[in-house]
């Protein structure tokens, strides 16, 4: 009697039957093809995070700024608190490089106006970082992808671009883009890839995510 139990044990014991095993391959067949192009997606969903965060803290940040030029009683000067943020009111009480001051935009360049809003805006330490593209004798698509593309590196997230007229290209709007680089960096395929941006107004105060651009990164 103490056999038979002795072998029904070793018995139980033996491993898995071949209904286990195929039970067992099959979920794991299912969980691949589910969880495994959620697992790929991350990565996008991680770079499109970072975009939705700097176009809500630059909403959030603008808004601040037109606040406290309101409480200030809309002073014709700066509305900043001289510990390094480089901040301007335009007419209408929203940011704008200090060093543009009052002047026309006409003849400024993009890295005392677009960078000087989105690094005082966003917190220091936390925001990603940014380069300039800047002298555009003309500014249609293929200018600023070349722009925008000589301006990112390997440690650039956005590149900012003071938005130029199309009908007169030296003469400069009131409107800055931020283009999202962080993902592709500096691109030397010429596969086209979609970059997606974010526009500020400095003259409306209006921040927007705008509809991707293609560049090929060549």
């Amino acid at each position: 009697m103490k056999s038979m139990t002795a072998m029904n044990a070793t018995r139980k014991q033996a491993g898995f039957t071949i209904i286990e095993l195929v039970v067992v391959i099959l979920l794991l067949g299912i969980l691949t093809a589910t969880a495994l192009p959620r697992f790929m997606d991350v990565t996008d969903e991680a770079h499109d995070a970072v975009v939705d965060a700097v176009e809500g803290g630059f909403t959030t940040g603008v808004a601040l700024f037109r606040a406290q030029w309101i409480g200030e009683g809309q002073p014709l000067d700066t509305v900043t608190d001289s510990v390094g943020y480089n901040l301007y009111a335009s007419t209408t009480g929203y940011p704008r490089s200090a060093t543009l001051n009052n002047a026309t935009v006409t003849g400024m360049s993009s890295d005392t106006i677009c960078e000087d809003v989105y690094s005082s805006i966003l917190q220091a330490g936390g925001r990603p970082s940014i380069a300039v593209a800047d002298g555009l004798a003309a500014d249609n698509a293929a200018t600023r992808e070349t722009a925008v593309e000589a301006a990112a590196s390997a440690t650039t997230d956005f590149v900012a671009v003071l938005e130029r007229d199309n009908a007169t290209p030296t003469v400069a709007t009131v409107s800055c883009s931020y283009y999202y680089v962080g993902q592709h960096k500096e691109g030397t395929s010429t596969v086209n890839v979609n970059i997606p941006l974010i526009t500020y107004n400095f003259s409306t105060g209006v921040t927007t995510r705008a509809a991707e651009v293609t560049f090929d990164q060549d």
